[in-house]
């Protein structure tokens, strides 16, 4: 285990992201495993790391926060700038504008500022959506991701269709693998 990455633990645990409750779970749990996803995929240590961070800020989707956007200090402090910019930029979102294709207006929901993101800011983004939908897509089964009996939600094929344009090859691969029932076995904290 890397220092940043049990300091990210520790942080996680220290704002009770372990007692907060997620769809299928705890929070923790949930972020535990969208990291695991990643790096299963082969992402980066950073996007892994901002995987295991990703709701710090809450997102558009899940609005508990471990803590407050405003002091994004105290996250770079733990896990640094590069990682918490993109746990930022991922929390930031306002989801509603990205399902366009061509250049992407993205909407920083906290600011109200509209801005045209990078290609590597939209990577990041795809895999990490593709890593965090997956996961609770998958987890919200009874019989977890290995007993693949029952199909996975409906919305959950069209959301990598949207996202294949932008996701990396390894996020793509491993989300073609997940909805094709090949065996994952994700860490559980």
């Amino acid at each position: 285990m890397t220092v940043p990455r049990q300091a990210a633990l520790d942080f996680l645990r220290s704002h009770s992201a372990d007692t907060m409750t997620h769809l299928n779970g705890t929070l923790f749990d949930h972020l535990v495993a969208t990291e695991d996803l990643l790096r299963t995929w082969g992402s980066s240590e950073r996007l892994c790391l901002a995987g295991l961070c990703h709701a710090t800020y809450g997102t558009d989707g899940f609005a508990p926060s471990l803590a407050p956007w405003e002091d994004r200090t105290v996250l770079a402090g733990v896990v640094g700038g590069d990682v918490e910019d993109t746990v930022y930029f991922y929390a930031s979102c306002d989801r509603s504008l990205l399902s366009r294709q061509g250049p992407v207006c993205f909407r920083d929901r906290f600011l109200e500022e509209t801005f045209e993101p990078s290609e590597a800011q939209l990577r990041d983004f795809a895999d990490l959506t593709l890593a965090n939908e997956l996961e609770i897509a998958l987890a919200g089964s009874d019989t977890g991701l290995s007993d693949r009996s029952s199909a996975p939600p409906p919305w959950i094929g069209p959301l990598v269709e949207q996202l294949e344009s932008r996701a990396s090859p390894g996020a793509l691969r491993g989300a073609r693998r997940l909805l094709d029932g090949d065996e994952v076995t994700l860490i559980r904290p």
